[in-house]
């Protein structure tokens, strides 16, 4: 090049042009048909042919040249025949060679010249699968390693792409020398500065090899199958060379990110595709999420560039790219990192090594209160009330002063009143009454910071956050582990509460609690605090969390605090949980149980009697509602008569109450049965009962020995007695209303998909192509736990006490399956209303 005091002027200045495309085919491949450049500099255009399509590349330097060679012999292994994944296929000039040298004239400077056939297959549609890219991406890159394995003989140098993520930094610096704007400019070099700096630190633990640089969809073709598009080969072979094996999957994070907006974890799915066929390594991990920031801003780079010298390639890229880079920056990288970690199954960083945060304190000596869904400081409905996980842990804390709550907890009070299964009741921090003046000290070196009322201890590998603790340090203070951070705070010989958060980044405060689906995540992020206290202040996690582990009234709860209706008849007539149930089960179990024929079940028996007309005299209490249908079944063959058969009245559903209109549903009609069979009236004990008339049987006929026990009979004559209580029996009659209207607007609505029979509160259900097990189990789904009686009928048992909100969501639930609209509570009621003035009208004498 000439010295800048001897260039020539412009207008002096020869132009070397790149030899026209459509001669240059023609003469030197033989090839012609539609062409299209493509912006590129040297020139580059696609060539359409015989529904092919080419590729022709110019270059002027040598080295590049070589490149080009290099390519070929790879992709010349990179065929259908080899079993590998399709790359384009050199093609040979006329005198047989791959690459095509040729010399300037006149009008056109010399150079080099290579043309690839494009792998056969329809493009990717607007919208791939995530999980279909990393998949494809991470075999892509065996094969490739496969074919460079078998060109190995050939002498090929190590191919390089531009697009080397190995290079972002010089790249990037590059780019932006003509980006003139400071607020463009810096933000951009900003950004990939902190994330070149954070790859840079994990050195030659990345692991690097020949992959395809820029694997993303609308840079393959594929297959069209009935269910979606497969890709089957990749068209751009400048994409191919040395780097980071993690770049690759990183391309396609990048991608995924900027194409789905909404959605900062859509690029989750590509990573677990990769890591399924081509496993990642710890540096891999730590290194994706700033090589993803480093690939979103070195497009934005570009575009920006583009905008700054009058070429925008794309406006709307312009304003995608722009979007997409503020979105990724502004996100935490170690929330990232910890989603990645989450969905990989990959276990956290090892902590450091922590002191203690109060060594005054006898770690013995503080008493962890159970604030889970199982724990039997709550009673009677009491989780409902917003402070009683303050009460409870000052009731646990009274006798030593000291008390704590658990970390990674899922607290009923928080819990209870979300169906949905999101509800933050996960505990992610410690509360501990201490007594008032304990000395605080630092755990670890760190920088003290005050915010929002809270003590921050940064360090280099975790970050404390304390209240209720006083300090007379100034903020910005640096400490050492062990100095002195403050005191609980509090007046003298008073109790103090102090609650602690730890996590694993500095700055990043954890929430108090989180919903069940981010546990995984935040356990990635957020460190107990049993290291800093010197005693194991973690739950157990539930080995299921579907288990359920507490009732009350109709709901049940399970190992995470969601509540769930249950339809099942497990609940009972009074509900779970009822206090005086749990009262006098109690008290039996203190006096006696097991044995038979005792006064506790004579209780019951006169209990039973005093429900049912007095002709039916004699009770067998039993402890199989199917034997003792098959007691009755045998007493009415001894009853049987020709003209008077026995009527044997099947209240093991509808008894006490559950139908709404009478205790018994016989009570509709105006004949009294022969025999009655009643369910249990207590849940979840079995005690059935056959009740008869003693004169009508064989003064020979001997009644089986009853054989239910003495806690279940004491249940049993408890629940009787307290079904007296007028509200329950209003709330029942309602509910049982309710519903029924309902199930009729269902069925109608349904148009005869839905079949109702039973009445009350013990419907049975059946939808048409719809088996029952499937109905239960899409009733589940919407938190309604119900039985299937066979493949066809789902049975509904509500409790007497069942709230019209729980027959709400029942309604709904079915509604939804159905896909019908709902009935409105106000069309309930009119119904209702409607229902009495008639009846009134037909009651009125003329």
């Amino acid at each position: 090049m000439a010295d800048a005091d001897n260039e020539l002027p412009d207008e002096a200045m020869p132009v070397f042009a790149w030899p026209d495309a459509e001669l240059f085919l023609a003469s030197h491949y033989g090839l012609s048909g539609e062409i299209e450049a493509i912006a590129a500099d040297p020139p580059s255009y696609l060539v359409r042919y015989d529904e092919v399509t080419s590729r022709l590349d110019f270059c002027s330097d040598p080295d590049e040249a070589r490149q080009f060679e290099a390519e070929a012999a790879l992709l010349l292994h990179m065929h259908p025949e080899t079993g590998r994944i399709e790359g384009p296929q050199p093609l040979e000039t006329t005198e047989g060679d791959l690459l095509c040298a040729f010399e300037a004239d006149e009008d056109t400077r010399e150079g080099y010249a290579r043309v690839c056939a494009f792998p056969t297959g329809a493009p990717a549609p607007a919208s791939v699968d995530g999980a279909v890219l990393g998949g494809f991406a991470a075999r892509l890159i065996r094969d490739l390693a496969a074919a460079a394995e078998d060109a190995r003989d050939e002498e090929m140098p190590a191919l390089w792409s531009a697009s080397d993520l190995r290079q972002a930094g010089p790249t990037v610096v590059k780019i932006l020398r003509q980006v003139n704007h400071p607020a463009i400019r810096d933000p951009i070099a900003k950004a990939m500065v902190t994330a070149l700096r954070r790859v840079q630190a994990l050195g030659s633990d990345l692991r690097s090899q020949l992959i395809h640089h820029h694997p993303v969809s609308r840079e393959l073709v594929g297959t069209v199958t009935d269910t979606a598009w497969q890709p089957t080969g990749f068209v751009d072979p400048a994409s191919l060379g040395e780097g980071w094996v993690v770049a690759s999957l990183a391309a396609i994070c990048a991608d995924l990110l900027l194409e789905r907006p909404g959605d900062a974890m859509a690029f989750l799915p590509a990573v677990e595709a990769f890591h399924a066929e081509l496993p990642l390594v710890e540096a891999d991990i730590e290194a994706l999420w700033p090589l993803i920031i480093v690939r979103i801003g070195l497009l934005r780079a570009a575009a920006e560039r583009d905008a700054a010298i009058g070429d925008p390639d794309d406006t709307l890229w312009l304003m995608r790219v722009r979007d997409g880079f503020d979105r990724v920056t502004g996100l935490q990288p170690a929330m990232m990192e910890a989603a990645v970690r989450h969905t990989l199954d990959w276990p956290p960083r090892p902590l450091p090594d922590f002191g203690p945060l109060l060594p005054e304190i006898d770690p013995e000596k503080i008493r962890l209160v159970d604030l889970s869904p199982a724990s039997t400081a709550f009673f009677d409905g009491n989780w409902r009330d917003p402070e009683s996980d303050w009460r409870i842990l000052a009731r646990i804390a009274w006798d030593t002063k000291m008390g704590a709550t658990r970390f990674g907890e899922y607290r009923l009070s928080r819990g209870h009143a979300q169906r949905d299964g999101h509800a933050e009741n996960y505990a992610l921090h410690v509360d501990i009454c201490l007594p008032a003046g304990t000395v605080a000290l630092a755990p670890f070196g760190g920088l003290l910071q005050r915010h929002d009322g809270r003590l921050l201890l940064n360090g280099p590998e975790a970050c404390l956050h304390l209240e209720g603790l006083d300090t007379v340090l100034a903020d910005g203070t640096a400490l050492f582990a062990g100095d002195r951070l403050g005191v609980v705070a509090g007046a003298e010989g008073s109790v103090g509460g102090l609650r602690i958060r730890l996590s694993r980044e500095a700055n990043l405060v954890p929430p108090l609690f989180v919903a069940t689906g981010d546990v995984g995540l935040w356990r990635q992020l957020a460190i107990s605090p049993s290291v800093l206290l010197g005693i194991d202040a973690d739950a157990p996690q539930p080995a299921e969390q579907r288990a359920f582990v507490r009732g009350w009234r109709e709901h049940v709860f399970d190992a995470t605090g969601r509540p769930f209706i249950d339809l099942t008849g497990g609940a009972g007539l009074l509900g779970h949980g009822h206090a005086g149930l749990a009262d006098a089960a109690y008290h039996q179990w203190l006096l006696l149980n097991g044995l038979l024929s005792t006064p506790v079940e004579a209780e019951f028996q006169a209990a039973l009697l005093q429900r049912l007309p007095g002709e039916l005299d004699t009770v067998v209490a039993l402890t199989s509602e199917t034997a003792a249908m098959e007691l009755a079944q045998q007493l009415g063959e001894r009853l049987y008569s020709e003209d008077v058969p026995p009527l044997i009245a099947d209240e093991r559903r509808t008894g006490f109450g559950r139908t709404g209109h009478g205790f018994w549903a016989f009570d509709a009609g105006e004949t009294i049965p022969d025999i009655v069979v009643t369910g249990s009236p207590v849940p979840g004990e079995p005690l059935a009962a056959v009740v008869m008339r003693r004169s009508a049987l064989p003064q020979d006929l001997e009644l089986p020995q009853p054989d239910a026990s003495m806690v279940a009979c004491r249940l049993g004559s408890t629940v009787i007695d307290l079904l007296d209580d007028p509200d329950l029996i209003a709330n029942a009659a309602d509910a049982a209303r309710v519903l029924e209207q309902a199930l009729t607007h269902l069925t109608t609505a349904s148009e005869g998909r839905l079949a109702v029979s039973g009445a009350g509160l013990a419907p049975e259900l059946s939808v048409s192509g719809l088996s029952a097990p499937d109905l239960a189990e899409r009733l589940l789904q919407h938190g309604v736990i119900a039985s299937a009686l066979d493949d066809v009928r789902l049975q509904l048992i509500a409790p007497l006490c069942i709230a019209r909100a729980s027959l709400e969501v029942v309604v709904d639930a079915l509604s939804h399956i159905l896909g019908i609209p709902a009935p409105q509570a106000e069309a309930v009621d009119e119904a209702h209303q409607e229902e009495q003035d008639l009846q009134t009208d037909t009651e009125t004498p003329d």
